[in-house]
């Protein structure tokens, strides 16, 4: 497997060199600077799933923003089915919020973060 840096924000996993996931995480366009990195996205083809491949994206943009205080992202409704949320815990974020029920169908949302350094 090969992380590659797409574009500004987004890492691609290629695996035989096909795309079978990928990570987009920005910088908030506020006064928290480059201390902050916000997770947008999370995906992986369902075929490459249970491989580790999406451990190894946020892994490395953890790894590329050394110099950020705080990471942070939300799960959303499919992270709940699957529960990918537990991978976020086992990497080293705490949740920080749980909405139960946000989409009215007894599905929640979760907030996660992370600190890098102080």
């Amino acid at each position: 497997m090969k992380i590659l840096f797409k574009r500004e924000g987004k890492l691609v996993s290629l695996v035989g060199g096909d795309v079978v996931g990928y990570i987009v995480f920005k910088k908030p366009k506020d006064a928290s600077g480059d201390r902050n990195i916000v997770i947008d996205y999370v995906y992986v083809k369902p075929a490459f799933r249970r491989k580790g491949i999406a451990e190894a994206l946020v892994r490395e943009v953890l790894k590329r923003n050394k110099h950020a205080v705080w990471v942070s992202l939300w799960t959303g409704k499919q992270s709940e089915i699957d529960c990918s949320w537990k991978l976020y815990k086992k990497i080293g974020f705490t949740q920080r919020v749980l909405q139960k029920d946000y989409y009215g169908d007894g599905v929640a949302v979760r907030m996660f973060t992370m600190r890098l350094r102080k």
